[in-house]
């Protein structure tokens, strides 16, 4: 995005607090970067996103690709406008114990009422993929 666009971290982090549900703001969410296409979400840890066995659980971790792909969605369509998760495909590859977890979500195409994107977990110490998420989104409020 352009310096001029009103998508960039400040903002997103304040759309973070503005429409989420209470819930997903719980997930302390922070965005790290955003543009060209690709932003950053930063969910630190916390025992509260843990199932037993000290593992943070999918639901977590589901809750975090898909608040990202919101971004991404922004992204998109050039705004924040409203959209809604139309499809998420998520691959758990490896447990997430004790650590932060960092989203990188990418825009694969925008189009005038779906945008499709990707969104990958990893940690700031391995950057191997904790799980991918393939989705879809549909464009609420395109104008």
């Amino acid at each position: 995005m352009t310096s001029e666009s009103p998508i960039n971290i400040d903002t997103a982090n304040a759309k973070l607090k503005e429409v989420f549900a209470p819930w997903v703001q719980q997930l302390d969410l922070r965005v790290t970067a955003i543009g060209d296409g690709e932003v950053t979400v930063h969910m630190p840890y916390r025992n509260e996103l843990c199932r037993s066995g000290g593992l943070i659980c999918g639901q977590s971790l589901m809750a975090l690709i898909d608040t990202t792909m919101v971004f991404v969605c922004y992204l998109g369509m050039g705004k924040y406008s409203d959209c809604a998760t139309v499809n998420q495909n998520t691959t758990f590859m490896r447990p997430a114990i004790g650590v932060d977890v960092i989203a990188t979500g990418k825009l694969i195409k925008s189009g005038r009422t779906l945008i499709f994107g990707e969104v990958s977990l990893a940690t700031q110490d391995d950057v191997r993929p904790l799980c991918n998420g393939s989705l879809t989104y549909a464009v609420i409020n395109r104008q």
